[in-house]
């Protein structure tokens, strides 16, 4: 019987010690299906030397029962049924616009660094309490969470509109929730938040004039006008209904 030896190798492991296998072993990619519990799994290993490797948030996402972490350069490992501490717990960090990071959501205090170099530091707003209301930067897109439920559950980048995140995140900069929450940005000043954070905004901010015009925006360029009222830009309502006048002009 041919000997399967489950190996963890933690991040880029290959990367960095290949050509030292080179030398010795031969290693090739896992030519074995995998099943756990009966089921079929996608999951990326390479055979070295009649053992097979994975890598272990690999094995974590595809078995559950554990969750695997990094924080203040340790490996962390955790079997807890509660949600795990977020990492870099330590202190302020830095977010770098467009770039994914697998940890936990901005803070007040943090630093973003936009896409051109410009560096802002994170701050609630006094008349919202919603952290970067009015700093254009949308801080929590690129968090790397699972999505999805059962088996479908896989790991990307959070974007704009449409991902959904778990509840291991916590809760938002106005402490509500986020398990399930959207993530929206206003493409007009490329500022994002929290479902959650919008609705905030819109409570403590929404104009109270009524607009005159289908698709008027708001001084704030926060709102967009639908006849009914006055609409979040950043919500997918809001987006159809700027699309829809700037086709029409």
């Amino acid at each position: 019987m041919k000997k399967f030896t489950l190996g963890f190798i933690i991040g880029g492991i290959i990367c960095s010690a290949i050509t030292g296998f080179a030398v010795e072993y031969a290693v090739t990619a896992n030519p074995f299906p995998i099943k756990v519990d009966g089921i079929e799994k996608s999951i990326e290993g390479y055979n070295i030397n009649d053992s097979t490797y994975f890598k272990l948030r690999d094995i974590a996402d595809a078995v559950g029962g554990f969750t695997v972490g990094f924080t203040n350069n340790t490996i962390t490992i955790s079997t807890s049924q509660e949600p795990p501490e977020p990492a870099n717990t330590d202190g302020a960090i830095t977010i770098y616009e467009g770039q994914p990071r697998d940890n936990r959501l901005a803070r007040e205090g943090d630093t973003f660094v936009k896409a051109d170099g410009t560096q802002i530091v994170l701050k609630k707003d006094e008349v919202t309490g919603v952290l970067g209301y009015g700093q254009g930067v949308a801080p929590d897109i690129g968090i790397m969470d699972e999505i999805g439920q059962g088996d479908a559950k896989f790991t990307v980048p959070l974007e704009a509109n449409g991902k959904l995140v778990t509840n291991k995140y916590g809760n938002d900069s106005t402490g509500a929730w986020t398990a399930a929450s959207f993530y929206n940005v206003n493409p007009l000043t490329g500022e994002g938040h929290w479902d959650n954070e919008w609705s905030v905004i819109s409570q403590k901010t929404h104009p109270q004039a009524p607009g005159t015009t289908f698709g008027e925006i708001s001084e704030d360029k926060n709102f967009i006008w639908d006849d009914d009222g006055w609409v979040p830009l950043a919500c997918d309502n809001g987006h159809k209904i700027l699309e829809y006048t700037n086709t029409h002009q």
